[in-house]
């Protein structure tokens, strides 16, 4: 029977794993980095020996996470001295691929914006001499939530994976950047004190608008309409504003949404509040304006929501009813979450808010602490 190998300190088989693979693992900086090389020990050992070595003498690169390759001074020196593709250029290419599928990429601002500040901070520098801590110190430096950090770093992603595509880079430094943690356990949604304040602030200003002005008072009352589809339908505000009139049907009762950010097309039964709604901004009959004479407005004839950005009027409303923390996102979730309230089933919830499963619909099988109150209220001893 032959001896088995000699043990390497940090090169293992996991017991409960019958592959018979081999992994490595170190730790960097307080960091533990843990890498699969199947049935390969010796290219385990290696890579734990050097990533060791490294480690002692200081002399290189050691990546933060098993997507990196560790790296001696004199091969970053190489590759660097072999590499004059500059990151302007990775961005050029990437911006020119998402506006040239405008079907695919359907936001075709905030990308586009994401890769002018990479461009902007980075675009002289080679893209292999980007090392993921000085991607890691911008967006540490950035005063953003944390979901936005996210997308920037997917955005710099994105531009590396893109240049491999193209044969331009073999690196992704911003793969070894670590996710900013996300509190996704408290969802906000609009209470109904909070909603009534709201609706007060909205019509209060259509009541002080004076006949003069009659397209004023037709874009205020346009506010209104707004918030009850949203409320009413929980769409996705891109969904509901790249509505068209030929998107909704009044015999059926019925709104399609082509292309949705799942990939496909759903149909959202209208409730009489809705109808109402649309009916009354197909009354108003306002047009989308120009931003500025050079820069004219490309939506669609028969685009339904004659205002096409809310976020101005939607954050003065907010703060004249004294309502805080409120996305118009959150709409969305007050839809799901009303929904969950009222008993409605999961499965329900997930086909009329269009979620992929229906676990994404289970976040929002909790109650507010009234009916939770009144629920536990069982629990009392007898009296």
């Amino acid at each position: 029977m032959p001896r088995p190998p000699a043990p390497v300190k940090g090169v293992y088989q996991r017991e409960d794993d019958p592959s018979g693979n081999w992994y490595a693992r170190f730790r960097i900086d307080g960091k533990l980095v843990k890498k699969s090389f199947g049935t390969d020990r010796a290219a385990a050992i290696r890579y734990v020996e050097k990533a060791r070595t490294l480690r002692q003498t200081g002399e290189g690169h050691i990546p933060r996470s098993a997507k990196g390759i560790p790296k001696t001074a004199r091969e970053m020196e190489a590759f660097t001295a072999n590499s004059s593709v500059l990151i302007a250029e990775l961005c050029d290419d990437l911006l020119r691929h998402i506006q040239s599928k405008p079907n695919v990429y359907k936001d075709q601002r905030n990308p586009p914006y994401r890769i002018g500040l990479i461009r902007a901070k980075f675009g002289d520098r080679p893209a292999a001499s980007i090392r993921p801590f000085e991607i890691a110190d911008w967006l540490d430096s950035m005063d953003k939530a944390p979901a936005t950090i996210n997308r920037y770093k997917v955005t710099f992603s994105s531009l590396y994976r893109y240049g491999k595509q193209r044969d331009k880079v073999n690196v992704n430094p911003a793969r070894e950047v670590s996710q900013h943690k996300l509190n996704n356990g408290v969802i906000r949604f609009l209470k109904p004190e909070e909603e009534k304040r709201l609706r007060a602030v909205l019509q209060k200003a259509v009541d002080a608008c004076g006949p003069q002005n009659e397209r004023r008072r037709k874009r205020l009352l346009h506010r209104i309409y707004e918030l009850d589809v949203a409320i009413g339908t929980g769409m996705r505000k891109g969904e509901q504003y790249g509505l068209l009139w030929s998107d909704i049907d009044f015999s059926r009762g019925v709104i399609t949404l082509r292309d949705t950010k799942n990939g496909s097309s759903r149909a959202v039964p209208m409730i009489d509040d809705v109808v109402y709604a649309f009916k009354q901004l197909k009354k108003l009959s306002l047009d989308r304006k120009d931003r500025a004479t050079d820069r004219p407005n490309t939506s669609p004839e028969n685009v339904v929501f004659g205002i096409g950005d809310n976020k101005k009027w939607w954050e003065a409303a907010l703060r004249d009813a004294k309502i805080k923390d409120l996305r118009w996102h959150d709409l969305r979730h007050t839809f799901c979450s009303r929904l969950a309230q009222a008993g409605v089933s999961l499965k329900v919830i997930q086909e009329a808010a269009g979620h992929k499963t229906i676990s994404m619909s289970a976040r929002y099988a909790h109650m507010d602490h009234t009916t939770l109150k009144t629920a536990m209220s069982v629990l009392n001893r007898a009296k």
